[in-house]
């Protein structure tokens, strides 16, 4: 599934700034120190919001209209066009895993055993609780 959307980037301090209008996420989502790694980084970034939309049963947004996203633009902001392949931008998005020691109390560590609970299923569903990540 191709896939165009309207990205805005921010040139200030520096730093190259890109957001998407079409999504309802804070609008600056990601950086670069420079043009082509703020595109990149924002392709990325995509990629991980329209994840999170699939994930949720909810449908994609249309792309804005070239007119009415020009009209939001301010003098250091450039409008851009991020297209890419959905499925394939998907599948080279891996999740790092990494390895946690912790310490429980052995009262915890043995009825959570007998009970067959996976300890990092429920580490990582409190993380994202706490993190307010669904």
């Amino acid at each position: 599934m191709n896939l165009t959307y309207p990205a805005i980037i921010t040139y200030e301090d520096n730093v190259f700034y890109i957001g998407f209008p079409d999504f309802e996420k804070e609008f600056y989502n990601t950086y670069g120190d420079t043009f082509e790694e703020a595109v990149e980084m924002g392709k990325e970034y995509l990629v991980l919001l329209l994840e999170e939309l699939e994930n949720e049963k909810k449908e994609f947004p249309a792309p804005s209209k070239i007119k009415k996203v020009k009209e939001l633009l301010e003098d250091n902001q450039e409008l851009v066009y991020i297209s890419l392949n959905y499925e394939y931008e998907k599948s080279l998005v891996k999740i790092a895993y990494v390895k946690k020691t912790l310490t429980i109390p052995s009262y915890l560590d043995i009825l959570a055993k007998n009970k067959n609970i996976n300890f990092s299923q429920v580490l990582q569903e409190a993380l994202k609780e706490k993190l307010l990540i669904k």
